[in-house]
């Protein structure tokens, strides 16, 4: 009985033990997280010079709370609601909208990355897709104009294309706008062909386990140590094989126009501006974000090697090269490689408006 008794304390004391190791593992990891949590690029960037420090880490904040579901869209988790951030509830950034639409409308979807769900916007309406509302809403047209939002962070090709066909084409657009590039170029090739090994499915699991647990921040530590290369799978410039990417890229958006033009919807590709893209000279605040990665100086070379393809994408209604668009703009516009502030959304807007009008007056 005696010795029973002692099984049992011994087993009790070593599940404390267990519990106090975890615990002071995970204050460990709370403090090595702090930064990576609560920092955000645009709070000490010139872009938002004028708007007070306060406001931009409540911004940050919000943005730092947006929830994804990592399944092969990459959507995000409908019904979230900030200051600055409101998701709808079919999990798109800004107003509620009908799965029917409504009459005499024209229905807009623009699809992309953290820069078109406007990963540093003020607001809804100050988001690229939020401006291109604007500007239709005060034009007379003799119909209504709808611009939705369908960013979503770290979207690429690979995810954005079965995004389209299975999501938004029952929406019954009348037009798909495609705005990015940037992330296909910075996203490895081993991720767009999912062969990411083991060091890539331990970054899966990290993510989706921070889906169901956002505050515990265990697992991120162990997956810092364990992995060699983590930025290979969060994102970072990567050369190798550049040219098969590009060929992916070609391939998934033939197929996508191809279904649109089958459904009677058009399709606009634009490739977007980044830093160092078109013959803008550059800030000296912005040349900080060229030279703190040797990498960094290849992307905009990359990008625009996206462009010179645009001709392949021959079942797309339309096409656009756009990184030449800030190029008589002498201030500050970029925070970092790809994002842009309020301004910055609003001169994409508007060149996006000039190619856009034309198809709806066609229609």
């Amino acid at each position: 009985m005696s010795v029973q008794v002692s099984y049992k304390k011994q087993t009790l004391l070593g599940v404390l033990i267990l519990l106090v190791i975890f615990a002071v593992f995970e204050i460990f990891a709370q403090i090595y997280q702090i930064d990576e949590d609560i920092s955000c690029n645009f709070v000490k960037s010139e872009v938002y010079r004028n708007i007070p420090e306060n406001i931009l880490i409540g911004m940050c904040n919000e943005y730092h709370k947006i929830k994804l579901v990592h399944n092969s869209y990459w959507q995000i988790y409908p019904d979230q609601h900030y200051e600055h951030v409101n998701i709808n509830s079919f999990g798109f950034r800004g107003p509620e909208i009908s799965m029917e639409k409504p009459a005499d409308t024209f229905r807009i979807f623009v699809v992309g990355g953290s820069t078109t769900f406007g990963s540093a916007a003020t607001s809804d309406d100050n988001t690229v897709p939020g401006y291109l509302q604007k500007k239709f809403d005060m034009a007379d047209l003799g119909l209504n104009v709808e611009v939705i939002n369908a960013g979503t962070v770290g979207a690429y090709s690979k995810t954005e294309a079965p995004f389209v066909k299975d999501v938004l084409f029952d929406f019954n657009p009348d037009l798909i706008i495609v705005f990015d590039g940037w992330n296909d170029v910075w996203i490895s090739y081993t991720s767009h062909i999912d062969e990411r090994g083991v060091e890539g499915q331990l970054y899966d699991v990290v993510r989706d386990l921070h889906d169901i647990m956002p505050y515990y921040k265990t697992p991120f530590v162990i997956r810092d140590i364990a992995m060699k290369n983590k930025n290979t799978f969060s994102g970072t410039w990567d050369e190798t094989n550049l040219d098969k990417k590009i060929s992916l890229w070609v391939e998934r958006w033939n197929e996508v126009c191809m279904s649109a033009q089958q459904k009677d919807i058009k399709t606009f590709v634009m490739i977007q501006p980044i830093l160092g893209t078109g013959d803008r000279t550059i800030t000296e605040f912005e040349k900080t974000n060229l030279v703190e990665d040797e990498g960094f100086i290849q992307v905009p070379i990359a990008l625009e090697k996206y462009a010179d393809v645009l001709p392949e994408l021959t079942n797309c209604t339309y096409k656009s090269d756009l990184t030449h668009t800030f190029d008589n703009h002498k201030q500050t516009i970029f925070f970092d490689l790809g994002h842009v502030g309020d301004e910055g959304n609003m001169i994409i807007a508007e060149e996006i408006y000039k190619l856009v009008l034309p198809v709806i007056q066609k229609s």
